[in-house]
Order: C-alpha cells, then sequence, then structure tokens
C-alpha cells in the first residue's frame, strides 16, 4: 500500500502518454500550442507498462491514460491491451476530447478498456469552436462520441464540461442530456495553471449548480457519493432522470483531504499533485534498462513527498494543463 505523510492512501494514477493534441482548448495550452518533446524524451510503451506494473504491485488499483489526446497516440490501442492484462489492475480509464473517440470506441473496450471521459466544453457548435480552437464541423464528432462510448459498453460514460465566464457559463443546455442519457456530466471550475491566468473566466461550481437548480424546476435526488475516491463528492438525478450531473469545486472547495493520485508526464516524471511543480524523475529507472526494484523505490518516495495541499497561488507553474494530463 502506498500511503503519504498525511495518511492517505494513494491509489489512482493519471499517465499522460502523449504531449500531443489535436485541439487547442482555452482552459488547456495556449493558441499556438506547447513546445512538443522530442521522440527520445516521451516514454516507450514498455517503460509506461513497467510503471504502471510497479504502481499496481504498490497499491495503485486504477489507471487513467490522457494527453494531450492520448487517441493521436500511435498504437494506443497496443498499450491499452498491455495495460488491461497486468494482475491487480481494478480500473482502466481514458479522458478524452472525444473527436476520435467514435470510430475507435467498441476496439477500445475489446482492447480492456472500461471507461471513458469525453471532455466537451458545448454542445453548442460555435461555442465548443471557440473553446476548443477546432474546425466548428469537428463538433459533432466530439459530441457523438457519447452515444458511441455508451454503445460500446463503455461504462460509465462521464462528460466534462469546464465552466468559463462568458463563454460557455449557461450550463441549462445540459439538462435535456442528462434526461435523455445515462451519462455524468461533471462541470468543473476552471483552474488557472502555468503561465495562464484567466482570474476572469472563473465561475463558482455553487453558482452553476443553483443555475441548474433553478432551470430544472424538479426535485433533485441524490444519486450516489464518491467521497474518498474522486473530485465529485456526490451526484444528483434531476427529476429522476437516467444521468446525473456533478460539480468539481477545483478552487472554491478543493479536495486535497481526500487526494488519492499521483500524475505521470509523458517524459516520465511523476507529479504528486497537479498545481505543484514537485517533480521526481523515473527515467533512471527505466534507461538503458528496466529496473523494477528502483522503479517501486521511487515511487515509495514521490508518495513520502506529497504535499498536504495545493501551492497558494498555482498559476505559476512551468507546465501548462495539457501537458501534464490533466
Amino acid at each position: 500500500m502506498l500511503q503519504d505523510a498525511f495518511g492517505r492512501t494513494v491509489e489512482y494514477m493519471r499517465v499522460s502518454v502523449t504531449d500531443r493534441c489535436n485541439l487547442r482548448c482555452r482552459y488547456c495550452m495556449p493558441e499556438g500550442g506547447v513546445p512538443l518533446l522530442t521522440h527520445d524524451e516521451v516514454l516507450r510503451f514498455g517503460e509506461v507498462e513497467a510503471v504502471v506494473r510497479a504502481a499496481v504491485e504498490l497499491g495503485v488499483r486504477s489507471i487513467r491514460l490522457t494527453g494531450g489526446e492520448p487517441l493521436v497516440k500511435r498504437g494506443i490501442l497496443e498499450l491499452v491491451r498491455a495495460l488491461g492484462a497486468i494482475e491487480g489492475l481494478e480500473d482502466l480509464a481514458l479522458t478524452t476530447n472525444g473527436v476520435l473517440l467514435g470510430p475507435m470506441a467498441r476496439e477500445l473496450r475489446a482492447a480492456g478498456l472500461r471507461r471513458v471521459n469525453i471532455g466537451i466544453p458545448s454542445l453548442d457548435g460555435s461555442t465548443w469552436s471557440a473553446i476548443a480552437r477546432g474546425p466548428e464541423e469537428l463538433a459533432p464528432r466530439a459530441t457523438g462520441a457519447i452515444e458511441a462510448a455508451l454503445a460500446a459498453g463503455l461504462a460509465p460514460v462521464k462528460v466534462n464540461v469546464v465552466m468559463l465566464r462568458g463563454t460557455n457559463d449557461d450550463p441549462t443546455p445540459w439538462l435535456d442530456l442528462v434526461r435523455r442519457l445515462p451519462i455524468e456530466v461533471r462541470f468543473i471550475e476552471f483552474m488557472p495553471m502555468g503561465p495562464s491566468d484567466g482570474a476572469d473566466l472563473f465561475v463558482p461550481a455553487s453558482e452553476t449548480e443553483a443555475r441548474l437548480r433553478e432551470a430544472s424546476n424538479v426535485a433533485w435526488e441524490r444519486a450516489g457519493s464518491e467521497a474518498g475516491r474522486g473530485p465529485v463528492k456526490e451526484t444528483w438525478r434531476v427529476g429522476g432522470s437516467p444521468g446525473t450531473i456533478g460539480f468539481i469545486h477545483a478552487m472554491s472547495d478543493h479536495f486535497c483531504a481526500r487526494c488519492n493520485r499521483l500524475r505521470l508526464t509523458s517524459d516520465g516524471h511523476l507529479r504528486t499533485c497537479l498545481f505543484s511543480d514537485d517533480e521526481l524523475d523515473l527515467k533512471p529507472a527505466l534507461r538503458p534498462s528496466i529496473d523494477m526494484e528502483r522503479l517501486r523505490a521511487l515511487l515509495r518516495e514521490a508518495v513520502a513527498s506529497k504535499p498536504r495541499c495545493i501551492p497558494m497561488d498555482p498559476r505559476h507553474g512551468r507546465r501548462w494543463m495539457g501537458q501534464v494530463g490533466g
């Protein structure tokens, strides 16, 4: 078991497989993109598998593949198959912007992927395009990925909606979706990271919830609690809807006290806090050859140094959100 100095058990790791992405979402990276890593800087699949295997041996039970956009990574199905076969791994998930997911959903499920989170900032094509900085004609691919994932048997399907003031801060269009589909829509507070600021973009989750409750005009039923497992404390059904709604108070009411996660960047650095630039380089345990004993020791060292909470001012980090994997 991996336990930090504050008694938190670490059992979840996000694994960024690439820093490349087919979009330039405003909450994730600058319009011109970020300086890309070279081929040699990025971990090979065998190295990723070794890190995951060592983490699972130490008690990690859930792995989430991220990017950039993980589905642009050549051979991603091969990696999913390899990780899905690791004994002791209970949950293998993936976060995507959805643009490439539709045609790949069934293959991913067959390869061992269990569930997906799809980042969709808006159901309106022009608003989606303004936030994602992608051609508007791609918007239907992103939104269509929701039903493709459901049809493929990926469950649960969660939709991540980062709220930005003045752009997509009206959450009410999502009510129709949760009334129609068995998905979880999660409204996320904008998190300034790296050189970005964006204080004027921030929308408190409490404001989003109040607007939804007023617009729905029906009773909300508590659908479940995720306390201790993730950033959503509880989920809600809107008048008996098949879908649910959750809120992530990432900035206004952070969940540091129950944080159970590590983050592996695509260049092999382990981060114990999303907002902290403190990283531990795992490459010495991976190159020129994989040393599993040293890898396990580095994982224990990283967890032992996990901070109690996010820095007072998280905006001055070196990496953008898209370079860390969210």
